[in-house]
């Protein structure tokens, strides 16, 4: 082959010397083979490409075939119109802190990036954790642990804590699960290279690793033969081929935001190395994270196999294993026994009047919320309403410490707010004095006068409150009453009416006949 590729760079430094690429012709590139003593089987003109075409002359040599193509490197408009939208896309991707992503449906993929056009950076980044909340979903992860990481090399180390960290980390401990993995894409890194620049910096480790994965997709793109050099970069084929597009764009992820330097880094997710190891933010133990790094460990393991030509891990994301199965059915039983802890959890703090501690990843609000407007429901909403009152129930505030309803009646109303507790902040109670005419809260009294002071409406708990009448209610009442016993009255009659008839026939039916 390396006769045969001396062959073809002269052939194509000739076709660079013509007045013109695209005026290029197969009748030019097997004369020009045949002068230099070469076998040629096969010339033709087609189109080369994976994904965006390429024309070219192909030249076949007993079983090697070489590309010529029509287009220059660089200044083909149809190249850089794709070339454009490319960086455009990729721009797209680094506001979200993110990279071109795999196993996700085009649809979806565009969807994610509509929702980042004309926003900031942290918009884009909430509409990203909005959008992949419904795809990055437990049976999602449980795959990619399960089942992608255990087929490479560098991760099968990992695949132990990977599984833990995702118990751990729908049991609750969040902040420990994200700390765990963090330190294992460096790690992952490390190993691929194993052998051949341990010692070099993380900077060239990336490199090194993305660049064969390219090199890998290169080949595959012009059905590996051989092309000249300018047309194999990562730089010419970012934009004619997704495979590249993927690693070009994961490549920017690790360089721009997980390995950013400290001082550099101006991102919004915070998921850094450098800031974890340093301990100079604590804002990378947002939830949304621990996903992100669950799907770039499984990133990493495909670009790994493309870095090794093993293509062990597949485009296609796998369908659903028994152990994947399990695993995700462990994380769902994990799920509900820590539900059921934290509703024990938070009785027995309300028992002190207090709220559970904030955790780094998670404040309570969430679960807060939920109990709240349950409660809220049942204990206020259904006595209002019975009272004869039409109601309104706001949203809990964000931190879910409490909720207001407004009642309404023939033209008149009333509001009410219920507590999460009642040891809640006095600026609280202050503030909802100013609109509502009674208090409640959760649970029993815990230091009522202690919270609760220089307040003129009522305070108490909601359990046991009776609401007012609505101001129409007695005349229903009445009308209720009067109809019943006019109802009554007229069975009454009606039954009496029925007894006479059955005497008189009793009666009639004993007299003697004439």
């Amino acid at each position: 082959m390396s006769n045969l590729e001396d062959h073809f760079k002269a052939i194509w430094y000739r076709a660079l010397n013509a007045p013109s690429l695209a005026a290029l012709k197969p009748e030019d590139i097997q004369l020009w083979a045949g002068e230099r003593g070469l076998d040629v089987t096969l010339v033709e003109e087609r189109d080369v490409g994976a994904f965006a075409k390429t024309p070219a002359i192909v030249l076949t040599v007993g079983e090697v075939k070489a590309c010529f193509p029509k287009i220059p490197a660089q200044g083909d408009p149809g190249w850089e119109l794709r070339r454009q939208k490319a960086e455009a896309k990729a721009a797209l991707w680094e506001k979200m802190e993110w990279f071109s992503p795999l196993w996700v449906s085009r649809g979806a993929s565009d969807k994610i990036l509509i929702s980042a056009q004309g926003r900031s950076k942290q918009q884009a980044i909430e509409m990203f954790n909005y959008h992949t909340s419904t795809l990055y979903i437990l049976s999602f992860q449980a795959v990619c642990v399960a089942q992608i990481l255990p087929a490479t090399r560098s991760l099968k180390d990992v695949c132990a804590l990977a599984r833990e960290a995702y118990l751990a980390f729908y049991s609750g401990y969040r902040a420990a699960s994200i700390s765990a993995l963090i330190p294992a894409i460096e790690g992952s890194l490390t190993r691929i290279v194993s052998g051949a620049g341990d010692e070099l910096p993380v900077s060239a480790k990336v490199d090194r690793v993305i660049n064969r994965a390219v090199e890998t997709a290169a080949q595959a793109h012009y059905e590996k033969m051989w092309v000249p050099q300018d047309y194999l970069s990562g730089d010419y084929l970012f934009g004619q081929d997704e495979r590249v597009f993927t690693f070009e764009t994961y490549r920017r992820w690790l360089q721009k935001s997980f390995f950013r330097k400290t001082g550099e880094y101006d991102g919004v997710t915070w998921l850094n190395r450098h800031m974890f190891a340093h301990g100079t933010h604590s804002d990378w133990q947002q939830s949304a994270n621990f996903s992100r790094l669950v799907v770039a460990l499984a990133t990493l393991a495909l670009i790994e196999s493309w870095h090794d030509e093993s293509h062990l891990v597949s485009f296609f994301f796998p369908e659903m294993n028994e152990d994947s199965k399990l695993l995700w059915q462990q994380a769902l039983l994990q799920g509900n026994a820590r539900m059921s802890l934290k509703m024990i959890e938070q009785k027995r703090y309300q028992k002190h009047g207090r709220l559970v501690p904030e955790m780094p990843t998670d404040n309570g609000a969430l679960l807060r919320k939920a109990m709240l407007s349950n409660d809220c429901i049942k204990e206020l909403v259904r006595p209002i309403r019975d009272a004869g009152w039409s109601v309104e129930v706001g949203e809990p505030d964000e931190q879910a410490l409490y909720v207001t309803v407004v009642a309404k009646a023939d033209g008149k109303q009333f509001c009410a707010a219920l507590l999460f507790s009642c040891a809640t902040d006095n600026g609280i109670y202050r503030k909802l004095a100013g609109t509502c005419e009674a208090i409640l809260y959760r649970g029993a009294p815990y230091n009522q006068q202690q919270y609760a002071y220089g307040i003129d409406v009522h305070v108490g708990p909601v359990a046991g409150w009776l609401p007012p009448q609505a101001p129409d209610r007695k005349i229903r009442w009445r009308k209720y009453l009067s109809w019943n016993r006019l109802a009554r009255l007229a069975a009454r009659s009606a039954h009496r009416a029925r007894s006479i008839k059955r005497a008189w026939a009793s009666r009639r039916s004993s007299l003697p006949s004439v």
